[in-house]
C-alpha cells in the first residue's frame, strides 16, 4: 500500500488531509498474477479480484477518512505547556 498524506496544525489540532491511498503495483515488472504464499489456495482469477477489491476499499477508505473522521481535526495529545513541565 502507497499512502501519502498533507498534515496542518492550529492551535494543537492536526488537520489530516489523505492525498492517495493505493495499491503498490510496481511499474517495472507489472502486477504479479499470484501471491507470493498462497496459503488460501487462490487461483489468478480470485488473486486478480482480490487486488481489484482491495483497490476500491482503499479509495472508499481515503473518501471515508477525509470526510468524516478527519473534518474536525484530532486533537493532540500534548500541549506545549505540558512538554515544558
Amino acid at each position: 500500500m502507497i499512502t501519502s498524506a498533507d498534515l496542518k496544525s492550529d492551535d494543537d489540532i492536526v488537520y489530516p488531509t489523505i492525498l492517495a491511498n493505493k495499491v503498490d503495483i510496481d511499474s517495472r515488472y507489472g502486477q504479479s498474477t499470484a501471491p507470493f504464499r498462497n496459503g488460501m489456495q487462490l487461483t489468478s482469477n480470485e488473486y486478480r479480484e482480490f487486488i481489484s477489491s482491495i483497490s476500491f476499499f482503499q479509495a472508499y477508505l481515503k473518501k471515508f477518512l477525509n470526510g468524516v473522521y478527519f473534518s474536525k481535526g484530532i486533537h493532540m495529545p500534548y500541549n506545549p505547556q505540558e512538554l515544558y513541565t
